[in-house]
C-alpha cells in the first residue's frame, strides 16, 4: 500500500511540476517524497531562492493536525504555501472548509499574511483546484 501511495504522490508531483513550469518556466521546481512514503514536498524557486513550498499529502497525513507545525514554518519563513489533498477521502466542500480554516490558524500562529492554495487531486494524477 506504501509503495502504491508514494507512486500516486510522484505521478501527482510530476504533473503539478509541469504545470508550474509551463505557466512559469523560469521557475525551478523540485520534488522528494519524505522517507514514509506518505507525503511529498514541492520546493518552488526562483533564481535559487525558495519562493513557495507545496505539501502533497497522502489520506494518511492529510487533515493530520500534526502537519500544522510545518505548515505554520513555511508561512512564518516564506509566506506561501499550498497544499494537496486526496479526493478519495475529501470532498470538494470538506477540503474547502478545512483549507479555510487552516489558513486562519496558520496566519494566526506565523503572524503574517499567506499566499495559499489549495487542490484535490484522484488517484490518476488529475489535479483539481479548490477555491
Amino acid at each position: 500500500m506504501r509503495q502504491e501511495t508514494k507512486v500516486i504522490l510522484e505521478m501527482v508531483g510530476k504533473r503539478r511540476m509541469d504545470s508550474i513550469k509551463k505557466n512559469i518556466p523560469d521557475l525551478e521546481v523540485n520534488q522528494t517524497v519524505d522517507d514514509s512514503g506518505l507525503r511529498a514536498i514541492l520546493n518552488v524557486s526562483s533564481s535559487g531562492a525558495l519562493i513557495r513550498i507545496e505539501f502533497i499529502e497522502s489520506s494518511s497525513t492529510a487533515g493530520n493536525i500534526s502537519m500544522l507545525d510545518d505548515y505554520v514554518e513555511v508561512a512564518r519563513e516564506i509566506g506561501s504555501l499550498a497544499l494537496f489533498y486526496p479526493e478519495s477521502k475529501y470532498s470538494r466542500d470538506m477540503a474547502s472548509a478545512i483549507y479555510s480554516s487552516l489558513v486562519k490558524e496558520i496566519k494566526a500562529k506565523a503572524g503574517r499574511d499567506l499566499t495559499f492554495s489549495g487542490f484535490l487531486y484522484d488517484d490518476l494524477g488529475n489535479i483539481k483546484n479548490v477555491p
